[in-house]
């Protein structure tokens, strides 16, 4: 009897362990913390502007790209441009001054 007993809490042993390390190796959905945008690009009086990120629109933006007129800009970018494109690198800012013609 107690050969039987043995058997079946080594089989409870395994089982816990396997049970353990499935749980251990399970993927986990870890979510990046929000990034906060170097930068936001903004439609001011037909040229893009870029500004702070706290920057309040009523103030004169950080600079003018005086070469970029968003009226020659295809409408989906004007429209984003509109409501504010979030720039969060450097590289970013050159690509997508790069796209706009700048």
């Amino acid at each position: 009897m107690s050969k039987r007993w043995f058997w079946v809490l080594a089989a409870l042993c395994a089982l816990a362990l396997a049970l353990a390390l499935l749980w251990m190796l399970a993927p986990r959905s870890v979510e990046p913390a929000p990034r906060q945008p170097l930068y936001i690009l903004r439609d001011v009086n037909g040229r893009v502007a870029r500004y702070e990120p706290d920057q309040d629109t009523a103030q004169p933006p950080a600079e003018v790209y005086a070469g970029v007129y968003t009226n020659l800009l295809p409408e989906q970018d004007v429209l984003a441009l509109r409501e504010g494109i979030p720039v969060y690198s450097e590289e970013e800012l050159q690509r997508l001054l790069e796209d706009f013609g700048w």
